[in-house]
């Protein structure tokens, strides 16, 4: 009986299935690490859509002036996007 075996590449993509998780927007102070609220872009569809992805960066940055009222010296932060992704299976190495 003889076997053959072979390896499989495999591509990190963005994930755009239905069940994949959300699209989110955070902002985080650089100076204490705290952060806002975690804000997921609205895209039923899935479809990408600048728009909302500016909307919710938009609706994430509201959280600097409250931060920043409490905390007077802190100038400086981070927007954190994330996006779901997945490993797309592509072709066959012998």
């Amino acid at each position: 009986m003889s076997e053959t075996y072979a390896l499989r590449r495999f591509t990190v993509v963005f994930d755009a299935e239905p069940d994949a998780e959300p699209v989110t927007y955070r902002m985080q102070c650089a100076v204490c690490d705290e952060s806002g609220p975690t804000v997921e872009v609205d895209e039923p569809d899935k479809e990408p859509r600048v728009g909302a992805r500016i909307e919710a960066a938009r609706e994430a940055s509201a959280w600097v002036d409250q931060h920043r009222s409490a905390n007077r010296e802190h100038f400086t932060y981070r927007l954190i996007e994330t996006h779901p992704c997945r490993l797309a299976p592509g072709e066959w190495e012998r």
